[in-house]
């Protein structure tokens, strides 16, 4: 009496790269038992071209291909010896860990502001003394306000901006309160007040359309009336 025995994936050699399957793992293992070089390189060329189709999210990048073929000596197990059109890349390369990325070093005295803005005030307190270094200033201290204004709800006055752009810029940008025009963006308050509505609107609290789920306050009768 002949026992049938059950093949489970558990029980099967670990997939190398599961998007492929483990038929294209099998083909590998094929194409590495091949004596013929020229052979096994036209098999492994076919291979890539079946896991093209099999993973076409690949090939909207430019270097598919290549990156396929790398796909391919991973699943060998970096054992495959065949005419490869790119760099046969290695288990080196794959385990090296990326290098690192550089960061600015410098720290923003005020952070709430952004670094373009300090590399503006950079640029501007390197600029000589005229109407379009002033026109500049004012600028950067309108954008200073309204961004201010705009995440922090808070309206800062003339000296304090000329105090921040003094601090910004080491003592190169030196303008008084008096000598500095802002120009408010009134919309900023416009902002607020229909996101306030809308918020109101959203939890049926006061200052909404629909009121709360209780009840509804009518002006035709002059009363409250029950839902």
């Amino acid at each position: 009496m002949t026992t049938l025995q059950e093949d489970y994936n558990t029980q099967r050699e670990k997939l190398t790269i599961s998007e492929y399957g483990r038929q294209i793992q099998e083909y590998v293992k094929h194409i590495k038992s091949i004596a013929n070089k020229d052979l096994r390189s036209r098999w492994a060329g076919s291979v890539v071209n079946v896991m093209a189709t099999l993973n076409p999210d690949l090939r909207q990048q430019s270097n598919y291909k290549e990156k396929l073929w790398g796909h391919l000596f991973q699943i060998a197990d970096y054992d495959l010896d065949v005419d490869c059109p790119y760099p046969v890349p290695t288990r080196e390369e794959r385990t090296k860990k990326p290098g690192t990325i550089g960061y600015f070093d410098s720290k923003i005295k005020f952070r709430f502001y952004g670094r373009n803005l300090q590399n503006m005030v950079d640029q501007v307190g390197a600029m000589e003394e005229g109407t379009l270094k002033q026109d500049l200033v004012n600028l950067i201290a309108s954008f200073m306000y309204n961004s201010c204004k705009s995440w922090n709800n808070e309206n800062l006055s003339n000296d304090v901006i000329a105090e921040h752009l003094k601090i910004l810029s080491k003592g190169k940008l030196t303008p008084g309160g008096e000598d500095i025009v802002v120009s408010p963006d009134t919309s900023i308050g416009n902002q607020n007040q229909s996101q306030q509505r809308k918020f109101f609107k959203r939890s049926g609290g006061q200052g909404g359309q629909g009121g709360s789920k209780k009840g509804r306050f009518n002006r035709n009768n002059g009363g409250y009336r029950r839902h």
